[in-house]
C-alpha cells in the first residue's frame, strides 16, 4: 500500500518538472501557438502572441466575435499555457479577405498538365498585382467539379458547398472552370459567400488568346466578387457602414470594393452566445443601400425599404450587415400572389415602375396611372426623370421587370383598384424568378365595387331629382300657374331615395367587409375600407342634403301662396 500511494506522487512531480520545462521555454510556447493558429486557418488575421510565464496576451484585430473566440479557444489548448489575456480588437477594416479560387480546367493535348499549373500560378500572380492587400488569396486545382463547364455550376448549391467548405477559414470560395473549343476558350465562374452562405448566379467570358487567358481568368475573378459590410450606424434614410479590408489601398482602381452607386442588401447574422458560432443568416427582403459617399473603410449609404425601419440595429448575438450585389441577368419574372392563399395569384393588376419613390399624397391618389398631383416645380422635376413602365400582371400573376444599367434599383407600385397595394423597392436580374406577397385586398376591392355602384345610383337620383325641381319651378312660375304639374314633380322627388336610404346601404357594406379584413389581420384594407365608406357617406351628405329639399319646397309654397286663387288650365278646358 505505500508503494502504491507513492507512485502517483512520482508521477505527479515527473510532470510538474516536465510543465516546468515547457514554461520555461516561452519561444516554444509561441511557435506552437502559431503552428496552431495556422493549422485552424487563423493565421493572417493579424494576431499577435505574447508569453510571460504561463500567460499569454494576445494582441491585434480580427475580423469578428467568432474569430476573436476562436484564437481563444486555440491557444487555451496550448501546453503551458495557463491563462488568455484577449486584448483582440475587433477591426474588420484591418483584415484582408481570405479568398480561395478553385481553378477547373478540362485537359486535352494541347491543355496539359504543365499548362495548368502555369496558368495557376499566372492567375495567381495577376490577382495578387490588381487586387494587392484587400486579398489573402489561394489558386488551387480543382478535380472534383464535373461537369467542368457552366453546367456543372448551374447544379451545385450554395448548401452543398457550405457544407464542403463550413470549416475553412475562406470568406469567398470562387469556383472557376476553363474548357477549350478550338481556339476559343470558355470561362465560367460562381462565387460562395460563406458570410451571407448564399451562392451567385455564374458569369460567363469568352477568351481567343492563350497568352491572355490568365488576365481574362483574373477579370473574372474580380468581377464575381462582392464586398461585406458592417452597418455600424442604422437609421430610416441613411446608414453607415465600414468596409472589410477598407483600410488596404487597391493597386487597380477598377478592383475597388465599392464606389458611389454601387448596390448592397443588408442581413442579419445570428451568433450563438456561448460559442459565438453562426448559427443562421436572414436576409432583410425589400430592403436595399446604394453608396452615396466614401472615406477609406467607411462609406454612406442611403436606404430603399418597404419596411418601417428595418436598420435600427440588432440585439445581442444578432449583426447587421450588407452585401454587394451586382446584376447578371436581363429581367427578372415576378409574381404577385396574395397573403394566405398562394394559390390564386394576382391576374390583371397594374404594376407601375418608376425611378424614384412617390411621395405619400402621390402614392395616396394612385400617381402612377393618373398623373402626379404636385406643384410646379415638382412637375418640373418629375418631366427631367424617366417615364413610368406600366405591367400588367398576366394569367399566372406575373410581370417582367427588365434590367435599366441606367437605373438598377427601381420602385414598384402594384395598384389593386384605384389603391396602392404595395409600394416596394427592387432590384431586377439578380435572379430568375422571385414572388411578392401582398395583402389580401379581395374584401376592399368588394366594398370599392358596391361604392362605385351606389355613386353611380346617387348620380342618377341628383340628375332625376334637378329635372324636377327645374320642372316643378318652371310650372310654377308659368302664367297661369300648373299646380297639378307641380305636385306630380314634387311627389316624384319624394319617392326618390334619400340619404338615409343609401346610408343604410353604405352601413350593409363595411361591416361584413370590415369584420371579413379583421378576420385575416388586414388592418391596411381596414382601414381603407372605412376611408372608401366615409368618403362615401360625405358625397351624399353633400348632394343629398335635405335642408336643400325643404328651401326649395318653401320656395315653391311661398310663390303658390303669392299667386291669385284662378282654376288650373285643365279645369277651365273641361268646362269649356
Amino acid at each position: 500500500e505505500t508503494v502504491k500511494q507513492s507512485e502517483p506522487e512520482e508521477k505527479s512531480e515527473e510532470k510538474a518538472e516536465e510543465k516546468a520545462q515547457v514554461i520555461i521555454d516561452g519561444g516554444q510556447v509561441v511557435d506552437s501557438i502559431a503552428k496552431a493558429l495556422r493549422a485552424a486557418g487563423l493565421e493572417g488575421t493579424g494576431v499577435g502572441v505574447t508569453w510571460d510565464r504561463g500567460t499569454v496576451r494576445l494582441t491585434g484585430s480580427v475580423v469578428d466575435s467568432d474569430w476573436k473566440a476562436s484564437v481563444t479557444n486555440v491557444v487555451t489548448e496550448i501546453e503551458g499555457v495557463e491563462t488568455v489575456e484577449n486584448q483582440l480588437k475587433i477591426e474588420p477594416q484591418k483584415i484582408p479577405y481570405r479568398v480561395l479560387v478553385s481553378l477547373a480546367v478540362v485537359t486535352d493535348p494541347l491543355v496539359t498538365r504543365e499548362f495548368i499549373n502555369r496558368l495557376r500560378s499566372d492567375v495567381a500572380t495577376v490577382i495578387e498585382r490588381s487586387i494587392g492587400e484587400t486579398w489573402t488569396t489561394r489558386v488551387e486545382i480543382n478535380d472534383w467539379l464535373l461537369p467542368t463547364s457552366v453546367a456543372g455550376l448551374d447544379r451545385l448549391t450554395a448548401e452543398s458547398l457550405h457544407s464542403r467548405y463550413q470549416d475553412t477559414a475562406w470568406d469567398r470560395v470562387m469556383l472557376v472552370t476553363v474548357s477549350r473549343t478550338g481556339a476559343r476558350f470558355d470561362l465560367a465562374g460562381r462565387t460562395v459567400d460563406m458570410a451571407t452562405r448564399s451562392m451567385a448566379l455564374p458569369r460567363q467570358r469568352t477568351e481567343y488568346d492563350r497568352r491572355g487567358l490568365a488576365a481574362q481568368v483574373g477579370r473574372l475573378v474580380r468581377d464575381m466578387f462582392s464586398a461585406t459590410v458592417e452597418i455600424t450606424v442604422g437609421g430610416a434614410k441613411e446608414v453607415e457602414v465600414r468596409m472589410r479590408a477598407g483600410e488596404f489601398p487597391v493597386a487597380d482602381p477598377d478592383s475597388t470594393q465599392l464606389k458611389p452607386g454601387d448596390l448592397l442588401e443588408p442581413f442579419l447574422r445570428y451568433r450563438n452566445r456561448k460559442t459565438h458560432q453562426v448559427e443562421r443568416v436572414q436576409p432583410l427582403t425589400w430592403t436595399y443601400l446604394k453608396v452615396s459617399e466614401l472615406k477609406r473603410a467607411v462609406a454612406r449609404c442611403e436606404v430603399a425599404t418597404a419596411l418601417r425601419n428595418p436598420l435600427q440595429g440588432g440585439g445581442r448575438g444578432v449583426e447587421l450587415m450588407a452585401a454587394g450585389i451586382d446584376p447578371t441577368l436581363s429581367s427578372t419574372r415576378l409574381t404577385l400572389v396574395p397573403r394566405g392563399n398562394l394559390s390564386r395569384p394576382l391576374i390583371g393588376h397594374r404594376v407601375v415602375v418608376l425611378s424614384k419613390r412617390l411621395t405619400k399624397k402621390a402614392a395616396s391618389t394612385a400617381a402612377p396611372d393618373e398623373g402626379i398631383r404636385e406643384a410646379n416645380e415638382e412637375k418640373k422635376k418629375r418631366a427631367e426623370s424617366p417615364p413610368p413602365r406600366r405591367l400588367l400582371s398576366d394569367r399566372s400573376g406575373r410581370v417582367e421587370i427588365v434590367v435599366d444599367d441606367k437605373l438598377p434599383l427601381v420602385w414598384m407600385y402594384v395598384m389593386s383598384g384605384s389603391s396602392v397595394l404595395a409600394r416596394v423597392p427592387f432590384v431586377p436580374g439578380r435572379e430568375s424568378e422571385t414572388t411578392l406577397l401582398l395583402p389580401n385586398d379581395s374584401a376592399r376591392l368588394g366594398v370599392e365595387g358596391h361604392v362605385t355602384r351606389l355613386e353611380g345610383e346617387l348620380i342618377e337620383t341628383v340628375a332625376r331629382r334637378a329635372v324636377h325641381m327645374a320642372l316643378a319651378t318652371r310650372s310654377a312660375e308659368a302664367e297661369p300657374p300648373d299646380w297639378v304639374k307641380v305636385d306630380s314633380h314634387l311627389t316624384a322627388i319624394d319617392e326618390l331615395p334619400t340619404f338615409r336610404i343609401f346610408e343604410e346601404q353604405i352601413d350593409g357594406i363595411e361591416f361584413p367587409a370590415v369584420q371579413s379584413a379583421q378576420t385575416i389581420g388586414n388592418r391596411v384594407a381596414v382601414n381603407r375600407i372605412r376611408t372608401l365608406c366615409r368618403d362615401a357617406r360625405a358625397l351624399l351628405a353633400k348632394h343629398l342634403d335635405e335642408a336643400k329639399i325643404r328651401e326649395f319646397k318653401s320656395k315653391i309654397e311661398d310663390i303658390r301662396k303669392s299667386t291669385p286663387a284662378t282654376s288650373t288650365p285643365a279645369k277651365a278646358k273641361s268646362k269649356n
